[in-house]
């Protein structure tokens, strides 16, 4: 076999060439002999002119508000009388856990106060109000120390008054009066 050397030159020349004029790599553009190694490889292959599908954006993050908790509020209970749990109004009250509890005493008397859970709140002058008391249970009871009747109830059912009992039989003087 016999290779003719002017026409392995030329054959050398054009492809230096065409490399030349490439700038010495791969070609850019897609090759018309496999389109779809242009497109992706998906085997399919799209007109110039629609314009690309739209890339998905993810929805922002929306951040979980915080829950709120009430501002404390002041509950105030009066003191209206000095007998049985109608001494107090409103009576049984309602309060949340953290709200402060006054007692304003509208009635001519002075009153005593005691928690339940035995928090002496101290005395209440006619016409004053007892120092602010944060409510730190659920549920409360409340008395006058001084008039023992006077119950009361904060966020539950009214606790009884406590037992007194009945005056003797010859208290009002009734057997007195008619000779016995």
């Amino acid at each position: 076999m016999r290779i003719n050397i002017n026409a392995l030159s030329a054959l050398a020349a054009c492809a230096l060439t065409t490399w030349s004029c490439s700038g010495g790599s791969a070609p850019s553009s897609p090759s018309l002999v496999s389109p779809q190694a242009a497109a992706g490889g998906s085997g399919q292959l799209r007109p110039l002119d629609d314009p690309p599908a739209p890339v998905p954006v993810p929805d922002p993050i929306v951040p979980t508000p915080e829950p709120t908790v009430p501002a404390p509020l002041a509950v105030i209970i009066n003191i209206v009388g000095s007998v049985g749990s109608n001494a107090f109004m409103p009576n049984p009250t309602t309060a949340n856990m953290g709200d402060q509890i006054v007692f304003a005493n509208t009635d001519m008397r002075v009153h005593h106060l005691v928690l339940g859970d035995g928090t002496d709140l101290g005395e209440v002058q006619p016409g004053q109000s007892s120092a602010p008391m944060p409510l730190t249970t659920p549920t409360a009871t409340f008395h006058c120390t001084i008039h023992p009747t006077m119950v009361g109830a904060i966020n539950g059912e009214l606790a009884p008054a406590p037992y007194e009992p009945p005056p003797p039989d010859d208290y009002y003087g009734y057997y007195r009066r008619r000779g016995h």
